[in-house]
């Protein structure tokens, strides 16, 4: 009996030492590697709820507790196939072996070595993680209070609820981790952003024997020194310190009793220097400074309430931004109620008035900003800039699809919806996106504005703004080129027969031609009712139009202007070759019929409308209550090297021809035609050519930009008027006629009107043919009393001029002349003398004589002397002789008419 009990033992020994090693060839040899591999993968899937994959090796050190060593695993998205959601080299974890074999899994003290985890969210939304079971839940909660489920399916809801999919976080949750050398990517390919995690340690313990669970770490967030102290006792107030150099940010609160998911907490952030802020999350150093931020926060799902927000930046260019209030769920939207109010110069010190585009800065910006259903709107908006305020009282709402990470590392907001005006009703509606908010850059906003004319028309009577009609217009902002600017935009008026306006600009680039469009169309059909609601006078037009077009190409850009009133028709094109060595300019203004009349009542129209809006906005300046430094017009700043007269004249191929077919002036109907010439400095205009019914104009006028561009030259001449119809133009009330014609050759400084005047150099004649004056004064003077008595001049009340000669010589504001002569059929007058504008002095000295005897003695000669503005008139009463000193006292048988008898003695 005794050898079968030794027997027995012996096989049980046997059969004892056999399971334990083949249990160890199991566990330990690589003969079974795949088997553990299979077995430690099934289990912590389970365990973590997302697939578990091991490539390299799994091991079993078999103790009461034992350990499980596992390298070379992964856990592979479900989402995305071709990316690991976590990668590492080591794992290790103690294993309870006598829950095991009870039926319970008891995992704790948990070694993570070398791993590596990329939470990616792509543009669609696709995410490389599983969902958790409470997003879903939640989903699931809101068809519950739609459709309110039988008693029974609440309670196996509830069922399954208790026996909901495991989670990574619910995991770790209960158990002692150590991490090291971990690395996490945390990437939204929508928003932009990316967090590169460098961990070199982390530490989760479950300390007083699971009451307490410690979180303690540090590493890098993109480049930046991290650190990580939290505390979460359980069924107390949690802690949380996160420091990033001079950044603060704690975050301490508790549980919400009866709940598992939800929790309140005050964050607190200490921001250091902001600049440090922007770099930790990937952003440029838009601005540099320091600030606080604080906030009550309740968490619960599909909820998450910011309270008693309060922010406080200070800028190191002495810039101030607050932002107080409360959101009730930032996760729809709800509850919005803040007040924004940025101070953006130092304290005491707002901005010297703008003079200039290039000084305009903004001021303060105010806002209050409240939700309408989703959406965000602004139920105050204050600019303040030092060249205007603006305040607009209905602004929103506001709605912003994503905030994101531009490509040049700047804080983005896209999907970007506003409007203006009543709610039901807006006037402005505008979408779009802002790649850098901060610095107001990489804007992109198209929009659509839709109103009443008075907003345009500003202050029309009410009973008349339904005559002008709606104005629409869709319009593009954008600075793609870096200087934020209107890019495209087409408006026009709508609903109305009175007048009408259209206006299209597409611009490309502000530095380039290239891709310019504008054109601009305004015309009224009756200009009568149009003025007289808005309280203009009226003017003697009754249909008035004008249209301006630009185009702009690489090399080439071309402009027409066109004006339409009653019968006056005049149109302006002009082309610009910019692909030559210089550039080359050529145009035309054109006009079938141009009435004088047309184009005084029409300007008219735009002086009104200039002077009205004047007037406007000085009412609305003398209104405005203003703390800040004085104010002034805002203008463009003027670029002398663009708009440089010479370097246009001197580097510019320029022809402008005028042709207008008919021009009727208050004298009468004519027509002209003219060119203006300039081609490397050398420039000419004209000949301009005047023809107004018999009378004729030529003048032609020269420059040297380059050698003398402060001279030019003006020649011309003219004939065809009538002696009578200039004296009646000039007020002289006596019956004449006769024929004149002119020359003219001067040279004068164009630097104003009067260093032209003052420098005119050069000669001018003057010329009449058989006329007659309804006076025999000039005979008087001539013959003598007795002689004139008996004259046919005296009975018959009018002298027959044969021929008028004025040559006269200008010298710097100096007119001289020493043989003006006016000849009847008796009498030849000659006049000597010099006037001078400079010096205001005048001496002339005329003798009438009779015609051939230039010896003979003047009857009535006179001077005139003096100051030219008060001149002196003398009379040699006697008269006066002459004498040649070369002793010539006889005239020629083929004497000259109109030129001095004295002179042509032999």
């Amino acid at each position: 009996m005794r050898r079968i009990l030794l027997k027995v033992l012996g096989w049980i020994v046997f059969a004892v030492l056999t399971v334990c090693v083949l249990v160890w060839l199991v566990l330990a040899t690589p003969l079974f590697s795949d088997f553990r591999k299979t077995f430690v993968a099934d289990l912590l899937t389970d365990q973590l709820g997302q697939p578990f994959l091991i490539e390299g090796d799994a091991r079993v050190v078999l103790a009461g507790t034992t350990l499980v060593h596992v390298s070379g695993a992964r856990i592979p998205s479900e989402n995305i196939p071709s990316l690991n959601l976590a990668e590492l080299d080591l794992l290790e974890w103690e294993l309870n072996l006598p829950a095991l074999l009870d039926g319970r899994i008891d995992i704790d003290n948990l070694a993570i070595d070398g791993l590596q985890t990329n939470l990616i969210t792509q543009a669609d939304g696709t995410t490389s993680w599983t969902k958790n079971n409470n997003q879903q839940a939640g989903q699931k909660n809101e068809e519950a209070d739609q459709d309110p489920p039988e008693k029974e399916d609440v309670n196996q809801d509830a069922s399954t609820a208790d026996q909901a999919k495991p989670t990574i976080i619910s995991f770790l949750s209960g158990r002692t981790v150590s991490f090291s050398n971990i690395g996490l990517v945390s990437k939204d390919e929508a928003s932009g952003f990316e967090f590169d995690f460098q961990l070199e340690k982390i530490l989760l313990e479950q300390l007083e024997g699971g009451n307490l669970v410690s979180v303690t770490g540090e590493g890098s967030v993109n480049g930046e020194r991290f650190t990580w102290d939290g505390k979460f006792p359980d069924g107390a107030a949690f802690t949380n310190l996160v420091e990033f150099g001079d950044i603060s940010l704690s975050y301490n609160g508790a549980r919400v009793p009866n709940s598992s998911d939800s929790y309140t907490a005050k964050l607190a952030l200490d921001t250091g220097q902001i600049g440090d802020v922007f770099e930790a999350l990937g952003l440029v150093r838009s601005l540099e400074g320091v600030g606080t931020v604080s906030m009550d926060v309740t968490s619960a799902p599909d909820r998450l309430a910011l309270h008693n927000l309060q922010t406080s930046l200070t800028l190191d260019k002495g810039q101030a931004i607050s932002i107080t209030g409360n959101i009730d769920n930032v996760l729809s939207n709800a509850g919005f109620d803040l007040l924004i109010d940025a101070r953006l110069h130092p304290e005491g010190q707002p901005p010297a008035a703008a003079d200039s585009l290039k000084n305009l800065k903004l001021r303060e910006i105010k806002a209050h900003i409240v939700n309408v259903d989703d959406k965000l709107k602004f139920e105050e908006l204050l600019v303040l800039t030092n060249a205007f305020d603006q305040g607009l009282d209905r602004v929103g709402p506001i709605s912003i699809g994503h905030i994101y990470r531009s490509e040049a590392k700047t804080l983005g907001l896209r999907d970007i919806a506003l409007q203006a005006g009543p709610e039901a009703n807006p006037y402005l509606v505008a979408k779009g996106d802002i790649g850098d908010v901060l610095n107001l850059g990489l804007v992109d906003l198209n929009g659509r504005l839709h109103g009443e004319a008075d907003l345009l028309l500003k202050n029309l009577p009410t009973e008349e703004v339904a005559k002008f009609g709606g104005v629409e217009a869709d319009f593009s902002i954008s600075d793609h080129d870096g200087a934020l600017s209107l890019r495209k935009l087409n408006a026009r008026t709508v609903n109305t027969e009175l007048w009408t306006l259209q206006a299209n600009l597409v611009i490309a680039s502000i530095e380039e031609l290239a891709g310019l469009k504008l054109g601009f169309d305004f015309g009224v059909s009756d200009t009568a009712p149009f003025l007289a609601a808005l309280g203009l006078d009226p003017v003697d037009v009754e249909s008035l139009s004008t249209s301006l077009s630009l185009e702009g190409a690489a090399k080439e850009a071309k402009i027409g202007v066109g004006f339409l009133a009653d019968e006056t028709d005049l149109s302006t094109q002009v082309s610009f070759d910019l692909s030559q060595d210089i550039n080359v300019v050529r145009g035309k203004i054109e006009s079938q019929r141009m009435r004088l009349s047309d184009l005084r009542e029409g300007a008219k129209i735009f002086v009104q409308l200039s002077e009205r809006s004047k007037a406007q906005k000085m009412a609305a300046e003398d209104q405005e209550i203003d703390d800040g430094p004085p104010i002034q017009p805002l203008v463009l700043e003027k670029n002398d090297g663009i708009f440089d007269l010479k370097r246009i004249l001197t580097e510019t191929d320029l022809e402008i021809d005028l042709v207008i077919a008919e021009f009727v002036g208050d004298a009468g109907t004519s027509s002209m035609n003219s060119r203006f010439i300039a081609k490397k400095g050398q420039i000419q205009a004209g000949p301009l050519e005047l023809y107004l019914g018999p009378g004729f104009f030529k003048v032609t006028a020269s420059m040297d930009a380059v050698n003398d561009p402060e001279r030019v030259r003006v020649e011309g001449t003219t004939s065809g008027w009538d002696f009578g119809e200039i004296l009646k133009a000039v007020g002289v009330d006596i019956q004449a006629h006769g024929l004149l014609s002119a020359n003219v050759d001067v040279t004068g400084n164009i630097s104003s009107g009067k260093a032209f005047a003052n420098s005119m150099a050069g000669w001018a004649t003057l010329n009449m043919r058989n006329g007659a004056i309804a006076t025999s004064l000039l005979e008087l003077a001539g013959l003598g009393i007795f002689p004139w008595l008996v004259s046919k001049e005296f009975s018959e009340g009018e002298t027959q001029i044969v021929c008028v000669k004025a040559p006269i010589s200008i010298n710097a504001g100096k007119v001289s002349f020493d043989s003006v002569v006016a000849e009847t059929a008796s009498v030849q007058l000659v006049v000597k003398g010099a006037v001078d504008w400079v010096r205001d002095s005048i001496a002339i000295r005329a003798e009438p004589r009779r015609v051939g005897v230039p010896l003979a003695r003047s009857a009535w000669p006179f001077d005139v002397e003096g100051k030219l503005s008060d001149p002196k008139f003398k009379l040699d009463i006697g008269g006066s002789r002459s004498r040649r000193n070369d002793g010539a006292d006889e005239m020629p048988a083929n004497r000259e008419p109109c030129t001095p008898d004295f002179e042509q003695l032999q």
